[in-house]
């Protein structure tokens, strides 16, 4: 390819000095962050000392410059002067992440917290997609990039290596583009370092001008050999190395050998800035996802599955963001228009915590064990913060509800977080006072003692489906003491009907079922306990909910017929262990492998809830799986354990969604476990949901003959699986789970569960990362019709399944307020905070600004290869709102409907960010009726 020089027709060569610095990986924080202090000790000396050593790099991140500063604060205003004069760069990410465990809203936060933490000290962030390392790349990354500004990649990992050049363009899923450097195989980010520097290494970095220059010759040359300008970039570091004090002498000796280049030591911004009037439309496009294997180079390998390694990780992630993004941030806008402050500094803190878990020798689960005890606490801490916001944002809702029953009834309230209307069966804690007669009537008269109506004074069938007694709750009024009050709390089912983004609150009646006075034959007053009685059981082990015929077989799987499609399935949910003798990178299979099935294993099967609305059914199997597979790679073991698989199939009446719960009791090391769920289809493709992106997939195995690093056979997912042919669908939703394939065999859906290995990084390895004992899987099926089912419905149903139910029951009477916050009970027993006219677009996000208090986000994205419109309409009435980046700047105006609704269009897999400023009316004034007829489709 043609190469493009610049004007001066000169070479110049960037030298660009930096770390790579993983916070943790085959060392814990604390080791790793000595060496930091050190590193940045010895950094702020030389630039202060010596001019010349111009510039660093900090790794793309800034969380770096925290963890130091929290060793040596006396060095603050040193270090952050040289990084307001430019000299170190830092950011534009707060850690580097995982792109495919982390979702999407985590990526634009972490990007949102480096660009802010550099501000705070008076600095712009690096303006580079700085990705070296990274485990391949999403399809969605150059969107995200230019929604801050960034309009520029450096990839390592994942891109194909065997043709293209340096220099070339990278086009996500919907157009953007970024200019890429594609970084070298073998030396990465790390070129200049191996060449010039690491040689001298065991020569106590005593230079021999006449090496160096030979040895920078041979690097140019291979630059040169590789670009498409005379503009070129080397990188003057590695993982954790530290700075080389006379790199200025090194490049005045290389400027001075006749090599053709000019040696600078630079930004990487310098580099980006003569590259950019170069770059030409003609150079190479990648396009979409990049996850190639490794062509050449031990560390180019992609590495994919990680997806599945110490798979609790990824659980405690997933449970955490949906908890910031589907309930606190949401729940905190919403309650802050009904007049409690947002309290955005603890939902960041949330975040910071949470965001702290995402490098990916963290998330990805191939560090030591020491590591990964680390992130438990902080998934623990992130959880915390969230959940105390939460409580607060719910109960102030609750609180609030002008509820105008008796003083002896409760209120029974149910939260939706999602944005469809919820109108089917739900979930609920109904808590009444311990020592009421509901346990009594449940225990002897299979009945209970309290009735349920909805807001129109309507009764509702409600099905029990446990129950605890005696539950002590800790209750800390404003301005007062800790007291307690012990509760029975009864789990209902009924069908529900809650807006979208709302509230509903339900009536609970209780009453006393009392036998005669004293002396006397009969009771005052007779009250029959409440029975809502019937089954969807059709036989011994069938089902029937009104959208499919479910059946159990006696080995425990499961058959599926849909009532709408036709369309039967069989041999569902059948659980496979084989042998894996990899490590938190890979999975390696023994040369003998083995492959042992619970469809050979007879299953135990019990109803545990059945009834009108809901069913529970109970199937245990207990294959007999090798104890462990030897590193000699031979094969596994002729000595077997028990490994016991416990799953629980939820059925729910008219329900298309099946959830269904697995508890394994892991006793066998060195093994992959996967459920399987044979589809018969015969397409060629099929899709999965990765960050703000639903990618379509073939069947067809690549060829990637030739290649240092095998192909894993492997494709990431954040929970959605969807395959279909014309007439009918599967989807399989999951929390927790990343790693897939795709067999071509009946088009077999193998879902990893987990992959217990042994190996750590530079250890002899332990037993860690082989996940003995419980572990436990929540999973669901959901069979559609193509034509009448969107990829917006099944993501939003996906996110609904991850969600789960929220309750809460209230008192009638005075509330004893637990905070400061609180208002007079005006609000409607049921309200929507916000309605998509259409669902077309799928929201992400609802949050207070990152700079602004009392304006908005909206976060939507069109997961469609089209345009896409749809309509919003909020509670209370927007008083102006714009299109705003990803990063909440370059604010473009919407014009409002005449309803006060927003019509928003997305293009084709874009993602739209929208910045609202909502009149908060005063507390008890009217509230605008936002439901409103909706405009024609």
């Amino acid at each position: 390819m043609e190469r493009h020089k610049s004007s001066d027709d000169q070479t110049k060569v960037f030298v660009i000095s930096h770390t790579h610095w993983d916070r943790e990986w085959y060392q814990d924080f604390q080791s790793f962050r000595v060496r930091l202090v050190y590193l940045i000790d010895e950094l702020i000396d030389t630039m202060e000392r010596n001019s010349a050593y111009r510039y660093f790099m900090m790794d793309g991140q800034t969380i770096v410059i925290d963890d130091y500063l929290a060793i040596r604060p006396e060095n603050r205003e040193r270090l952050l002067s040289l990084i307001e004069q430019g000299r170190i760069d830092v950011g534009p990410w707060y850690v580097m992440p995982d792109e495919f465990l982390p979702d999407g809203e985590s990526l634009i936060r972490n990007l949102q917290t480096g660009v802010r933490r550099a501000r705070s000290w008076n600095a712009e962030p690096l303006l580079a997609g700085y990705l070296p390392d990274l485990f391949g790349h999403i399809s969605q990354m150059p969107q995200i990039l230019q929604g801050f500004g960034i309009d520029n990649a450096v990839l390592y990992r994942g891109l194909d290596g065997r043709s293209s050049p340096s220099e070339l363009w990278w086009e996500g899923a919907d157009g953007s583009r970024v200019l890429t450097l594609r970084l070298e195989e073998e030396r990465s980010y790390g070129d200049f370092y191996f060449a010039v520097r690491w040689p001298f290494e065991d020569r106590d970095f005593t230079y021999d001008g006449e090496e160096v220059v030979r040895r920078a010759r041979d690097l140019l040359q291979l630059k040169r050999d590789r670009a498409l300008t005379d503009r070129l970039v080397v990188w003057d570091g590695v993982d954790h190395v530290e700075i080389e004090p006379c790199l200025p002498d090194l490049l005045h000796t290389l400027n001075g050998a006749g090599l053709g280049a000019d040696f600078q030591h630079a930004r990487f911004d310098d580099y980006m800035r003569e590259l950019r009037p170069l770059a030409r439309e003609t150079w190479p496009v990648v396009r979409g996802e990049q996850r190639f294997p490794g062509y050449a180079g031990l560390n180019h390998m992609v590495l994919a599955n990680v997806l599945s390694s110490r798979i609790h990780l990824k659980q405690h992630n997933d449970q955490c963001e949906t908890l910031l993004t589907r309930w606190a941030e949401p729940w905190g806008v919403f309650s802050s228009w009904e007049g409690r402050p947002y309290h955005q500094s603890f939902l960041q803190q949330a975040w910071e915590i949470l965001l702290q878990n995402h490098p990916h020798d963290s998330i990805c689960g191939c560090s030591i064990d020491q590591v990964h005890r680390d992130m438990l606490y902080r998934f623990d801490q992130s959880r915390l913060i969230a959940e105390s916001m939460l409580s607060e944002q719910l109960t102030y809702i609750a609180n609030s509800i002008d509820a105008p029953w008796s003083a002896d009834d409760r209120t029974l309230v149910l939260f939706n977080a999602s944005q469809y209307p919820l109108d089917g069966i739900a979930t609920a804690d109904v808590e009444l006072p311990s020592g009421t007669d509901a346990s009594q009537t449940i225990r002897m008269l299979g009945g209970t003692s309290f009735r349920l109506f909805d807001a129109e004074g309507r009764e509702m069938a409600y099905q029990v489906l446990g129950m605890e007694t005696g539950i002590v709750k800790r209750v800390r009024p404003f301005r007062s003491v800790p007291v307690s009050e012990s509760v029975d709390r009864i789990r209902i089912a009924f069908k529900a009907n809650i807006p979208s983004f709302g509230y509903s609150a339900y009536r609970v009646q209780s009453f006393t079922i009392s036998g005669p006075a004293f002396g006397e034959y009969a009771a005052e007053r007779f009250v029959a306990p409440v029975r809502h009685t019937g089954t969807m059981r059709t036989d011994n082990l069938t089902w029937n909910n009104g959208r499919y015929i479910v059946r159990v077989a006696d080995n425990g799987s499961i058959g599926i017929e849909d009532l709408h499609t036709n369309r039967a399935f069989d041999d569902l949910v059948v659980f496979e262990s084989e042998g894996d003798i990899g490590d938190g990178w890979k999975h390696i299979a023994p040369l003998r492998n083995s492959y042992a099935y619970s469809a050979g294993c007879p299953a135990e099967i019990s109803v545990e809830a059945d009834g009108p609305l809901f069913s529970c059914i109970k199937i245990a199997v207990t294959m007999q799986v090798p104890a462990f597979a030897g590193a000699d790679l031979n094969g596994r073991s002729e000595e077997t354990v028990p490994l016991r698989a416990t799953t629980c199939l939820e059925i729910r009446k008219n329900d298309p969604v099946l959830r269904i719960q697995t508890v394994v009791d892991n006793r066998s090391r060195n093994h992959r476990f996967r459920v399987l769920f044979p589809t018969s289809f015969t397409g060629k493709h099929y899709r999965t949901n990765t960050a703000f992106d639903l990618v379509e997939r073939t069947i067809e195995k690549p060829n990637f003959d030739g290649y240092l690093e095998k192909w894993a056979d492997v494709v990431p997912h954040s929970g959605l699986i969807v395959i279909n042919d014309d007439t009918c669908g599967v989807a399989v939703y999951s929390e927790g789970l990343h790693e897939l394939t795709l067999r071509e065999q009946k088009r077999t859906i193998a879902l990893t569960l987990f992959r217990a290995t042994g190996d750590e990084v530079l250890t002899n390895g332990s037993d860690g990362g082989q996940l003995l004992g419980r572990l436990t899987f929540d999973y669901a099926l959901r069979l559609f019709d193509p034509d009448q089912t969107s990829s917006a419905q099944l993501w939003t149903e996906h996110a609904r399944f991850k969600s789960s139910d929220r309750s809460l029951t209230r008192k009638q009477g005075p509330i004893r307020h637990e905070t400061p916050h609180r208002r007079e009970p005006t609000l409607p027993l049921s309200n929507g905070y916000l309605t998509l006219a259409y669902n077309r677009l799928i929201v992400t996000a609802i949050k207070q600004s990152e700079d602004e208090k009392n304006v908005f986000i909206v976060r939507l994205f069109n997961a469609e290869n089209r345009e896409i419109s749809d309509r919003l309409r909020f509670a209370f009435a927007v008083e102006s709102a714009d299109y705003v980046s990803l990063n909440e700047d370059r604010p473009y105006p919407i014009r409002l409907c005449e309803d006060g609704s927003l019509d928003v269009t997305a293009k084709s897999k874009g993602i739209v960010t929208i910045r609202l400023r909502i009149a908060i009316p005063v507390d008890g004034s009217p509230r605008p009726d936002n439901h409103t007829e909706e405009p024609e489709s």
